[in-house]
C-alpha cells in the first residue's frame, strides 16, 4: 500500500492521538505527599526551619549583610501542580516606603535586574520578594537554589532602597 503525503501525516497524527489517548495519566500529588517532601528536602539541605499555624506553610530564618533577619517563608497550594510552592519574603512594610515615583520606578527596574525572582507590592502593599516554584519538579538542589534566590535578592534589594526608606 502506498502512501501520499498527506494521507501519512494523518495516518501518523491519529496514531499519535491513540497513544497519547492511551497512555495513563500521572497521578497528582495529594497536599499532605507535597508537604512531606517539602520537609524531607529542607532536611535535605540542611535549613534550620520552623513549623508554623498552618500544616502546609514554613518559616527559614537567616541573617543577611543588609537584613538582619531574612524571614524566607515556603507555602504549599494544592491548585495548580507546576505552581504549587511560593516562596518569599517581606523585605519592609508598605509604612516605611515612601511613595515617590522614583522610589517606585527603582522598585520596578528591580525586576529586569534579578531574573528569577518577582518584586512586588503583596496584598497588604508590602515590598516582597517572591519564586512560585514546582513541588513536581523540586529536588535538594532546585530548593536550595529557590531559598538561596530569594533570600539574596532580598537582602541586596533591601540594602538598596534602606537609605530611602521612612523611619
Amino acid at each position: 500500500m502506498s502512501f501520499r503525503p498527506k494521507q501519512f501525516a494523518a495516518v501518523l497524527l491519529l496514531l499519535s492521538a491513540a497513544l497519547f489517548a492511551a497512555a495513563p495519566a500521572l497521578p497528582a500529588q495529594s497536599l499532605n505527599d507535597k508537604t512531606d517532601k517539602l520537609v524531607s528536602l529542607m532536611k535535605q539541605d540542611g535549613f534550620d526551619y520552623k513549623t508554623t499555624n498552618s500544616p502546609t506553610v514554613f518559616t527559614i530564618h537567616f541573617t543577611g549583610t543588609n537584613m538582619k533577619d531574612i524571614k524566607v517563608v515556603l507555602a504549599l497550594g494544592d491548585t495548580d501542580d507546576d505552581c504549587d510552592l511560593v516562596v518569599f519574603v517581606t523585605v519592609t512594610p508598605k509604612a516605611t516606603m515612601p511613595t515617590t515615583a522614583n522610589f517606585r520606578y527603582a522598585l520596578l527596574k528591580f525586576n529586569n535586574d534579578y531574573d528569577m525572582v518577582k518584586v512586588s507590592l503583596d496584598s497588604d502593599d508590602d515590598l516582597s520578594v517572591r519564586i512560585d516554584a514546582s513541588m513536581r519538579l523540586a529536588d535538594a538542589t532546585y530548593l536550595k537554589n529557590v531559598v538561596n534566590q530569594v533570600k539574596n535578592s532580598s537582602d541586596e534589594i533591601y540594602g538598596k532602597i534602606q537609605p530611602s526608606l521612612v523611619p
